[in-house]
């Protein structure tokens, strides 16, 4: 069942759609609130927040873009506000949560994860951002636009840019780049 049919179904009087919609997207929102936050707690909470806020304002969205975009604009204000509301001190870096990979080379698909995250950590934050909304989550230029409210455009010429950053930091690390 595509997002809009359960949507239909929700306005129709089936809100036990909301969970499918919930259960659908609920790790990919996670992961990017983990990914803007930093910690696990955090992300749990802007996680939980995300999904609030769509359940409470469901009705006020109309279908221009896919809902998954609209989904990822939401957790994108919520992790705004997050850092609005905390002081610095109080959202620093914690360690914890790490996906699980369940294949046979796990200790070098780890090793260059976190080789990878932290050569992101020295992108600016506006080149992590789309780099994470493209390459971790899947959306599209056309989909970031949306979440981060800037022309498609620009958004693509801010992952070319940030890719070649990123490639750069890698070399300078003696990471072997591949792409």
């Amino acid at each position: 069942m595509t997002d809009r049919e359960r949507i239909q179904r929700i306005f129709s009087g089936e809100p036990e759609q909301m969970n499918e919609l919930i259960e659908e997207y609920y790790q990919d929102i996670f992961q990017y609130c983990y990914s803007q936050t930093r910690r696990e707690s955090a992300a749990y909470d802007c996680t939980q927040e995300t999904f609030l806020r769509v359940i409470r304002y469901l009705n006020r969205y109309v279908e221009q873009k896919k809902f998954r975009a609209y989904l990822f604009g939401i957790a994108r204000s919520v992790c705004i506000d997050f850092f609005r509301k905390k002081s610095e001190s109080e959202v620093g870096y914690e360690e914890g949560y790490e996906e699980t990979l369940k294949e046979e080379d796990f200790a070098d698909r780890v090793s260059q994860q976190v080789t990878i995250k932290k050569a992101m950590e020295k992108l600016k934050e506006e080149q992590r951002e789309v780099l994470d909304l493209s390459y971790y989550h899947g959306l599209t230029a056309k989909e970031i636009a949306y979440v981060t409210g800037e022309r498609v455009t620009a958004v693509k010429s801010r992952i070319r840019q940030s890719l070649k950053k990123l490639r750069q930091i890698l070399e300078e690390e003696g990471f072997r780049w591949n792409g």
